[in-house]
């Protein structure tokens, strides 16, 4: 690293701070950015300069080392701690390596310990800079994960309708060409197995078989999924689906011969764009869902059973699933394109598919139902009689149309209320609990939301975003105001005064009064 180590110094001595300093050596590779003489200004500095690394002591009033190291980890995980005390104790070393702190060093402190301390560390932080920045050790590491990067975007991508430019620009970052040509994926599926480290294997094996069988063609990849195996072909020899049957047939074989695994595989037409690639990923899924009503044997062309799927297939699951999913994500001009894309018949003008109303509404119904229960809505607060009976009322399709997207905005803005409502109870929670705790000198942002039950990192987000400060700045905040309250108001002694206000040290309370108001206790009891 070009630049020095931030480093800030903390203990509640001021000569073992100094004399500490002072054996810092300036070509050591470390600035002290700052000095705090306890665990609450150590915080501040922390959130302001943050600092590579923290040296603190471990007994000292208000926050000790320990605490402090805590925090620390949790709120700025990239800040290393280390600890200089006088208390050589197991209990200390222990709670160091639990939270891993860097370093433990015994007073008195020679300049000799403090330079070893100082070159240990920095070449631990320099090694860290080193693997945070190197950017060969990046690029060779990006290069590696170039597989897993295809995989996880072309399974990604099988949900969607249809992909666009910016998809087919992300893969042919990896050099993929998807210029126009012959396409066909297919999709291969295992006997379920008990052992779950056997399957894995063989979907590794049948991977390897089309890597295999199909290395004459142009673009071959494959992946695993759950079920099985994905295999995208392409090859301008490819001039139908019934092209591979031969190398399908020698997997199967492989398969059941080496493995002793029988195989299903399910094949999509052919297509020429690889915008359609999704479509034909549900068409290969659809082939092998739907090959028990026929005996087609161990492979199914979407070709063969398109005919047949004509008795029997009465709506499109890819648009309902597509629906369920804008019905939680998507705008509300999405949600009145979705809702048209399904009901209206004029959307199906090219699909082949007959479509059942009764079983079109009861489906839509169950997938409302679903929704209202997903986020937490009674739907009988939206929909007051029984919700098939009202959808089959309609006498035309733009009203239930209207009714489906009047529900679903209901709910959402019936879930979007109850969030802010639930949202506004913790905030009148926190300030509740403040007011009735806030004497209790052990009070702390960990045991207020144990009382709450919720997380720490939510309740500070939450105070963070709709009141913009932190729990700690509140309860002093309300400590500080009944505080001069009680100067103005009582004859209480300060340090009696303190104790009411939580502080156990008056020494503090004095430290914190001052800092709020301007004025020390008794300053401002004398000025009023």
């Amino acid at each position: 690293m070009d630049n020095n180590y931030r480093m800030i110094l903390v203990d509640d001595e001021d000569d073992v701070r100094g004399r500490i300093l002072s054996k810092i050596n300036p070509e050591s590779g470390f600035d002290v950015v700052g000095k705090a003489g306890n665990g609450y200004d150590a915080l501040e500095l922390i959130e302001k300069y943050n600092p590579h690394i923290v040296l603190t002591d471990i007994k000292m009033p208000f926050i000790d080392g320990i605490e402090l190291a805590r925090i620390v980890r949790r709120d700025f995980p990239t800040t290393k701690v280390a600890f200089i005390s006088g208390y050589d104790e197991f209990h200390y070393a222990r709670k160091a390596i639990e939270l891993n702190v860097v370093s433990y060093l015994m007073k008195p402190v020679t300049s000799n310990d403090i330079d070893d301390f100082l070159k240990k560390l920095k070449i631990s932080l320099d090694e860290e800079f080193d693997f945070l920045s190197n950017t060969k050790l990046i690029q060779k590491k990006y290069s590696d994960s170039i597989p897993m990067l295809i995989n996880s975007y072309l399974s990604s991508y099988r949900n969607k309708s249809e992909l666009n430019n910016d998809d087919i620009t992300h893969l042919e970052q990896y050099s993929i060409d998807f210029s126009l040509d012959n396409y066909i994926v297919g999709v291969i599926e295992l006997d379920k197995c008990n052992d779950l480290s056997v399957t894995e294997e063989s979907k590794i094996f049948i991977g390897s078989l089309i890597e295999k069988v199909f290395n004459n063609l142009t673009y071959c990849h494959h992946f695993l999924i759950p079920e099985g195996v994905i295999f995208i072909l392409k090859d301008e020899k490819i001039k139908s689906s019934r092209d591979i049957d031969l190398e399908l047939y020698e997997i199967i074989k492989y398969s059941e011969e080496y493995r002793q695994i029988t195989l299903r595989i399910g094949i999509s037409r052919k297509f020429k764009k690889f915008t359609n690639y999704p479509n034909a990923s549900r068409e290969s899924e659809h082939a092998l869902r739907h090959s028990i009503y026929f005996n087609l044997g161990r492979i199914f062309y979407y070709d063969d059973i398109e005919e047949k799927e004509r008795k029997h297939i009465l709506i499109e699951e890819s648009e309902l699933e597509e629906f369920t999913y804008i019905l939680k994500y998507g705008k509300k001009t999405e949600i009145k394109e979705c809702i048209e894309k399904i009901i209206d018949l004029k959307f199906k003008k090219e699909s082949s598919f007959l479509l059942d109303p009764q079983l079109l509404i009861i489906k839509l119904a169950n997938i409302l139902i679903d929704f209202a229960s997903s986020i937490n809505v009674n739907i009988s607060d939206i929909i007051s009689g029984n919700i098939v009976e009202e959808m089959f009322a309609f006498k035309n399709s733009e009203d239930l149309k209207e009714f489906i997207y009047n529900a679903i905005i209901k709910m959402r803005e019936k879930n979007a209320l109850l969030q802010v409502n639930k949202t506004e109870k913790i905030i009148e929670d926190v300030y509740r609990y403040i007011e009735k705790e806030y004497s209790n000198s052990i009070i702390s942002l960990e045991s207020m939301t144990d009382e709450l039950n919720i997380s720490i990192s939510y309740l500070s987000m939450l105070l963070k975003k709709h009141k913009g400060v932190t729990f700690n700045k509140e309860l002093i905040k309300y400590r500080m105001e009944k505080a001069k309250e009680l100067l103005k108001y009582s004859d209480e002694k300060i340090i009696t005064i303190s104790k009411l206000c939580g502080y156990n040290e008056v020494y503090y309370f004095s430290h914190s009064f001052k800092k709020y108001t301007g004025l020390s206790p008794k300053e401002f009891r004398k000025n009023v």
